[in-house]
């Protein structure tokens, strides 16, 4: 009287495929949207064109010294987690900004990391064919 049934499975394969084609659709929909954006470039305006970072030096950990340069014109700040304050105002330029290097900044290093990978990218290409 010993009758062999199989345990049920609680994870039936529609179950499954109603969870992972969802993730995949989603995931797909975020590399076109980088694609398009990529492929695209929208121009966006640029925020704080009028401000530049020339340098900054930690004091401590959540204190430190940062020259900016505003309109023109260069400031030394303290910036602390509790305020920002006005050290020095100089009224000629402390620093030349072609003296500054390896200072990019972020959108450049981008720009510069994805030409070398399309330029890696094509450059396997060509070697394929």
């Amino acid at each position: 009287m010993a009758e062999t049934t199989e345990p049920a499975n609680p994870v039936s394969e529609l179950d499954l495929f109603q969870v992972v084609m969802p993730m995949v659709m989603v995931v797909s929909l975020i590399f076109v949207l980088a694609w398009l954006v990529k492929r695209f470039n929208p121009r966006l305006p640029a925020m704080g064109k009028d401000i530049e970072l020339l340098s900054s030096a930690p004091i401590s950990n959540q204190s430190r010294l940062t020259l900016v340069r505003v309109s023109g014109k260069d400031l030394l700040i303290g910036i602390t987690p509790n305020q920002i304050t006005l050290l020095k105002d100089f009224d000629a330029p402390v620093v030349d900004k072609s003296q500054i290097k390896g200072q990019a900044d972020l959108a450049e290093q981008f720009k510069k990391l994805l030409r070398s990978k399309s330029d890696g990218d094509n450059a396997s290409e060509k070697t394929d064919v």
